[in-house]
């Protein structure tokens, strides 16, 4: 568990690294502040253009990776899709500081609902489900790292489209407690890859086994980072091509 944690954090400062070279934005967005329990963070927005309507919205949680530009691309594909979206920066305060929360404490490595962590994706759900520019519709995108914490939100009454990529934390079970009952989860839609060292197949296995037929799950012949490193793979498209269909259905079209 150790390795693979430094081993992640390794890709992480390169990668980041990398970011600060490429510094220019796709787009124009806004930038908000949110405050947290503990801390304050900043949020990335991205708005459907030229509409006084209000949308539905999604949370877009980025990987170990921390905000990548592709990240960027995808907010911007859904935004012009007809969504508000807010992609909250986790590492706000610094990447290694957040894992260390994340995962050396026992909430965090296994995921509880009362997690420090998840307490935080509660708080960012609520400042978007009141944004004035929101319907009140909430979907959200969690991969890797964040993967779990999107199980843990589909609990919620209000999470109408929750979509997991390879949820990596969470070294129990399902990828959350084992003391902890799903039965609140309504729906989900997961992505994963057949062969993934940080999402082992019994893990995932024991998700839809739990969920039954509440979940829609595809399993992919390509490597883990779905929207990053694998992102350029044809499978990838298939994933995001899903994922925007679940959204449009459960977001725009099941509205009664």
């Amino acid at each position: 568990m150790l390795s693979g944690i430094l081993f992640y954090l390794t890709i992480v400062i390169v990668r980041n690294s990398m970011e600060i070279i490429r510094t220019q934005r796709m787009t124009e967005m806004e930038i908000k502040t949110i405050t947290l329990p503990t801390r304050q963070i900043e949020v990335e927005v991205y708005t459907p253009a030229q509409t006084t309507e209000k949308a539905p919205a999604i949370l877009l949680l980025h990987e170990l990776f921390g905000i990548l530009d592709v990240y960027r691309e995808d907010a911007q594909d859904l935004a012009d899709r007809g969504y508000l979206v807010y992609v909250p920066n986790l590492f706000s305060g610094g990447a290694v500081k957040y894992c260390i929360r994340a995962m050396v404490s026992k909430a965090g490595r296994i995921n509880a609902a009362d997690s420090e962590v998840n307490q935080e994706i509660h708080v960012l759900l609520d400042g978007l489900k009141a944004d004035p520019r929101c319907n009140g519709r909430l979907g959200m995108l969690g991969q890797c790292l964040t993967g779990g914490y999107v199980i843990q939100m589909a609990k919620r009454d209000d999470m109408l489209a929750p979509v997991v990529y390879h949820h990596s934390l969470g070294i129990q079970g399902a990828g959350v407690p084992n003391k902890e009952s799903l039965d609140e989860v309504r729906i989900l839609q997961g992505h994963w890859s057949t062969v993934d060292p940080f999402c082992p197949a019994t893990k995932r296995n024991k998700l839809i086994q739990q969920l039954g037929e509440r979940v829609e799950a595809y399993t992919y012949n390509m490597p883990h980072g779905f929207r990053s490193v694998s992102r350029g793979m044809p499978e990838a498209r298939v994933v995001w091509q899903r994922t925007l269909d679940f959204f449009d259905r459960e977001l725009k079209q099941n509205t009664i």
